[in-house]
């Protein structure tokens, strides 16, 4: 009967937790919905006045649209090109992040409506508990009940590191499969500088190219991780730096831009590519930690718990 009850006890709190967090989610989605959107508008507003047709060219991959906006080698330092190009790249993330969190927002309103209205049974059951424990000394009982509840949210904080740690890992595939793309468009790039023909190119700039779509996929699991870490500093008190991440896309084109106009070469976007991994490395280092010592203290929470149910 305890085992039983014990078990409802902890799936009811988890099912409370989680309404939680998907609202929290949610609202926080809905917000960067909209900021996308307004951003997306001036974006696109922005590209008329410069030049209507930037706007019409398709986007296959990256190297194109340089091709398409900067024009040969020779009219590459167009300083207005560059930005013409910049506003486009930035238009096209923008555009594919409304997309993707119109998405999430369904499916959190999806989940939500799978989640039980459990916060009355919570307090049911755990009177349940205590009267089946029939304990008379009420300041055990209410002693009990309180490190119960506080299990419970121990219980329920480990969840929302495990699932801060499972958006962080994500991201770092994505970072670290455009790590791989770039260091493998560098090795073809030095080769290229040597005259290694149109061949060499062509090999280099298909590396570019899945970069870019890496970067997409990163800047959207970036969004996921700062999301799920919104409410860790509010669970352990700990503030875990996650650095620029809304801006990892920017920050990746501008050095990708630079380093085709000045060097041709990949320089400055891979180390901004590098600089992310390492702040993700970090954040997921405190999450790590965070998570032994949770899981220590509901540890000692539950010794505790069984220390007191076996000496009344």
């Amino acid at each position: 009967m305890h085992r039983e009850l014990n078990e409802r006890i902890s799936y009811v709190k988890e099912c409370m937790e989680k309404k939680n967090k998907l609202n929290t989610l949610l609202k926080q989605t809905e917000q960067d919905m909209i900021k996308e959107k307004l951003l997306l508008n001036k974006l696109s507003e922005e590209l008329r006045k410069e030049n209507e047709d930037v706007l019409k060219l398709e986007s296959a991959n990256i190297t194109s649209l340089f091709y398409a906006i900067l024009g040969t080698k020779d009219e590459k330092l167009e300083k207005e090109k560059q930005e013409v190009l910049k506003a486009r790249l930035k238009y096209d993330q923008c555009k594919n992040n409304v997309e993707y969190l119109a998405k999430e927002s369904k499916r959190l309103v999806d989940e939500l409506s799978k989640v039980e209205i459990c916060e009355s049974e919570y307090e049911d059951l755990i009177n349940k508990k205590l009267a089946l424990i029939n304990l008379e000394n009420k300041e055990i009982s209410d002693e009990l009940k309180n490190i119960i509840e506080r299990k419970e949210s121990m219980h329920a904080n480990i969840i929302e590191i495990d699932e801060a740690i499972k958006a962080g890992e994500e991201a770092l595939t994505e970072i670290e499969n455009t790590i791989k793309e770039l260091e493998s468009a560098e090795g073809w790039g030095i080769a290229d500088m040597l005259g290694g023909g149109l061949i060499v190119t062509a090999v280099k700039y298909d590396h570019i190219d899945k970069a870019g779509k890496y970067v997409d996929e990163a800047q959207r699991a970036l969004g996921r991780f700062k999301r799920e870490m919104s409410d860790i500093k509010m669970i352990t008190g700990t503030e875990i730096s996650i650095g620029t991440f809304e801006t990892f896309a920017d920050y990746f084109f501008d050095g990708l831009i630079f380093d085709w106009v000045v060097q041709s070469e990949i320089g400055k976007s891979l180390d901004a590519v590098k600089d992310t991994k390492n702040q993700i490395d970090k954040a997921m280092s405190k999450l790590y930690e965070e998570k032994v010592t949770e899981e220590f203290m509901l540890k000692q929470l539950e010794e505790k718990i069984k220390s007191i149910i076996e000496s009344v």
